[in-house]
């Protein structure tokens, strides 16, 4: 389940931010003992026992993965809707039941890359993968008749980037053919970027015959379609260039919310009241957060048009209760069409929020 359509579903809900276990000998005794604390936490916030009993079953029926990284798991009264690993735990740990998913550092990992296209060729085909706005990897394999094979969508996260463990499609087509299906894909997916690899030969006639592209293509020396081959240093590039494309698209949009606000009828709004007027309004195109300014302050207002993306509604009425903004304003804008662009507390509008309006 992908973020916007879990901000639609009816709460209660918990939402986990913790450290993944270790893949050590004592492995499973800390994860048992770390879960007792967690699940004590669980309940002391509100969770129902069915609740706890989901999460716990998620959290202890895993294998444990070698390394430190982090794990999101998010859960209603029915089912676990999300549960996926980061690249690096959070620190302290999270633990929130309320009537709204806690999506804000689940959001700051998921925009620290851009939607981008990965293609290594050679002289007999290529491999090749999307990775969409929702984190998702997409792919598809076309082969002699150019008639599809079979597709491949799973989801995202950042083992998407290891070839080894990802589902291989193999290609043979020409270069104009593979130039055409990574173009389909480029489009497919909205990709900001493309890196092309492999063999130098094949990779220079996919670039010729690809033409021009609203992506960035970036070519890349390391990375080969051979077995074996050691993918560390190729998906540790292609990690920098993503990284490095979201940082420029976060500069872009603060540049562009400073010149909104810099006139007078500017289509930007600051601090916490404005922002919230605009997303009740669906007047919100993104929305400019940081979440260390905003800190523990609250809206008054019913979370159930909230989560209702044709519902318009004032901050509070007779069924409206205290939310977490930091909760209440992503979950409004998804819900809604917007997108959110998490930024540093130094360029952070007044209250830790700001949003870029559809319409003045």
């Amino acid at each position: 389940m992908n973020i916007r359509e879990l901000a639609q579903r009816p709460g209660p809900f918990a939402s986990l931010y913790i450290d993944a276990e270790h893949d050590t000998e004592d492995a499973e005794q800390q994860r048992a003992l770390r879960w007792r604390t967690l699940a004590e936490r669980l309940t002391d916030a509100g969770a129902s026992d069915h609740m706890v009993e989901l999460l716990g079953a998620a959290v202890t029926g895993s294998e444990p993965e070698p390394g430190r990284a982090g794990r999101v798991l998010i859960a209603d009264s029915d089912a676990v809707l999300i549960d996926r690993r980061l690249p690096h735990p959070i620190q302290p740990e999270i633990v929130r039941v309320s009537p709204l998913p806690y999506l804000l550092p689940l959001i700051e990992y998921e925009t620290a890359e851009v939607p981008h296209v990965v293609a290594v060729v050679d002289k007999v085909g290529s491999e090749m993968y999307g990775v969409d706005d929702n984190g998702e990897v997409v792919g598809e394999t076309i082969e002699g008749s150019g008639h599809p094979i079979h597709k491949v969508r799973h989801g995202g996260g950042w083992s998407h980037r290891s070839m080894q463990r990802r589902v291989e499609e193999t290609v043979r087509r020409n270069a104009d053919d593979i130039a055409a299906e990574l173009k389909r894909l480029t489009e497919r997916v909205r990709a900001r970027i493309v890196v092309l690899a492999g063999d130098v030969t094949a990779r220079a006639e996919v670039r010729r015959a690809l033409g021009s592209t609203r992506a960035r293509v970036v070519e890349l020396e390391s990375g080969g379609r051979a077995a074996g081959a050691d993918t560390g240093e190729f998906d540790a590039e292609v990690r920098d260039l993503v990284a490095g494309e979201a940082e420029e698209l976060r500069a872009e949009t603060v540049a562009r919310f400073d010149k909104a606000r810099g006139r007078d009828d500017g289509p930007a709004v600051a601090g916490l009241s404005a922002t919230v007027s605009a997303l009740l309004a669906a007047n919100t195109e993104n929305l400019l957060i940081n979440a260390a300014a905003l800190g523990d302050r609250t809206v008054r207002l019913d979370p159930q048009p909230l989560r209702d993306p044709a519902a318009l509604g004032a901050l509070s009425d007779t069924s409206a209760q205290s939310c977490r903004a930091d909760e209440a304003l992503p979950v409004g804008v998804l819900v809604r069409g917007g997108t959110i662009t998490p930024i540093d507390e130094g360029v952070a509008p007044s209250e830790g929020v700001g949003a870029l309006l559809r319409y003045t």
